[in-house]
This record gives C-alpha cells, structure tokens and sequence, in this order.
C-alpha cells in the first residue's frame, strides 16, 4: 500500500522591493552610527554573547533576511525602538521638509 504525498506548500519568499527596503533601512542605520558590520558582530559578542555571528550578520545583511528580534537588539544596542506608525505620518512629516 502506498503512502499518500503530502503536499508542502512552496516557501515563501519576499518580495525584491521588500528585501531592498530593509537592506537599505539597515545599511542606512549603521553608515548613522558610524558602525561596520565587523564592529556590530564585535558589540553583539560583547553585550548579548553571541558568538561567532560575524558571517552570519554579513549574510543577513546582504540578503535582508533578519528576524524582528535581531533588529529589536540590534536596535536596543544604540539605544533606539522600533515603533510602527501608519504610513501617512511619515509621508506627512516628509513633505514639510
């Protein structure tokens, strides 16, 4: 008797103009903090411990695939929050400029 084939939904994948987006949110993000990627794999080993990231942080950086969580620390290290607002706000306040 044969098994029936289960079938596996195909794996998501984000979408170019959105990995473009939190490529260049985060490259714009550490050029402000005067940061390398090295030295943020370096801080990261300092303050949360975790070991051996620096290829692993190139890579998400290059391919955008970051976790929330690792944006939320990244974030916290400089001090800063992520808070989501609705998009009209930040359109508004980028046409008084």
């Amino acid at each position: 008797m044969r098994k029936a084939k289960i079938k596996v939904p195909p794996k998501y994948k984000v979408p170019d103009e959105i990995r473009s987006r939190v490529r260049d949110f985060m490259n714009n993000f550490m050029k402000e903090q005067n940061m390398t990627k090295s030295a943020l794999a370096e801080l990261m080993h300092e303050k949360l411990g975790r070991s051996g990231c620096r290829p692993s942080l190139v890579k998400k950086f290059s391919n955008a695939t970051f976790q929330l969580a690792e944006v939320i620390e990244i974030l916290d290290l400089f001090n800063y929050e992520l808070k989501i607002v609705p998009k009209t706000s930040i359109e508004a306040s980028e046409n008084k400029d």
